[in-house]
């Protein structure tokens, strides 16, 4: 009878400790407890934006994600970096655990180091379009360069370079150097660029400029006859060249070019800077270490 007894307690206790489980998971701790996981930002390193803080990308892809519509998760705690060499280093010593670049970009990295794999951000096809920046002011430059722009994306020369520069160079290889003519008499162009986006903006270690972005100003030259002297500078000190005229140009600048309107047009854009057409769209897509 004891017996029993003992086992009618233990069942009974089982049961309580059963119904007490269904009665905490439809009170949604367990749910909570996975929500709170899922919305934990992950660490993201950027290039340093002209225009909108750290604070302020991750509001606007939070909201973004809110809205939902979008196959990647779009919650994260931002890192600006001046440069792509040291925004690797981030990344490499797990500082943060993914960062931000263009797909061209990707592939010429991961081709040159195996510890790199492609997320599945590059699903939410957000794009960026390349710009050169100028001050407002200098109207006539701008539409000097915007009418070669166009005139290169008429006559093929846009797709030609992009074809030699950005998707025939070889996994593991440097694009080429790019030779910029000076001419004696004619005006010079001093641009800013950084250098260390390859393939698109690459200055080699041993100073000479190489890639797209070169081969695409070396054309804009010959078209507006004037010299272009190049001025490497970090992403971060951009638009302060630019204000502070060591500069005419910066080379490059970014629009947003996808549809879900997340951005703001003035994305990279300062108060008193304007941008030319774009010469070069690319889809945004993240790097994270191989696990």
């Amino acid at each position: 009878m004891n017996v029993k007894l003992d086992l009618k307690k233990v069942v009974g206790v089982l049961v309580s400790c059963a119904f007490a489980g269904a009665v905490l998971a439809g009170c949604g701790l367990p749910e909570n407890a996975a929500k709170n996981s899922d919305d934990k930002p992950v660490k993201l390193g950027m290039l340093t934006n002209m225009n909108i803080s750290e604070q302020q990308q991750a509001a606007m892809m939070k909201e973004a994600s809110q809205r939902g519509g979008f196959p990647a998760k779009m919650v994260f705690d931002i890192t600006y970096y001046d440069n792509l060499n040291s925004m690797q280093m981030g990344l490499e010593s797990k500082s943060v655990n993914e960062m931000s670049t263009y797909q061209c970009v990707a592939d010429y990295l991961m081709a040159r180091n195996d510890k790199f794999s492609q997320t599945e951000f590059g699903k939410a096809k957000l794009e960026d379009g390349f710009c050169a920046a100028l001050r407002e002011d200098d109207k006539e430059l701008l539409e000097e360069m915007n009418k070669a722009i166009n005139a290169m994306k008429d006559d093929g020369t846009l797709d030609k370079l992009a074809q030699e520069y950005i998707k025939n160079v070889k996994a593991g290889e440097e694009p080429p150097a790019v030779p910029l003519e000076k001419v004696g008499g004619r005006p010079t162009l001093k641009v800013a660029v950084t250098g260390d986006l390859p393939p698109i903006d690459l200055v080699l270690a041993n100073g000479k400029p190489a890639g797209f972005n070169t081969a695409v100003l070396a054309e804009i030259g010959k078209r507006l006859q004037k010299n272009i002297e190049i001025v490497q500078v970090n992403s971060g000190a951009r638009a302060a060249a630019l204000s502070g005229k060591t500069v005419d140009v910066i080379f490059w600048a970014v629009v947003p070019e996808d549809k879900f309107n997340i951005r703001p047009a003035d994305f990279d854009k300062p108060k008193g800077v304007a941008t030319t057409v774009p010469y070069y769209k690319d889809t945004i897509v993240h790097i994270a270490l191989k696990k």
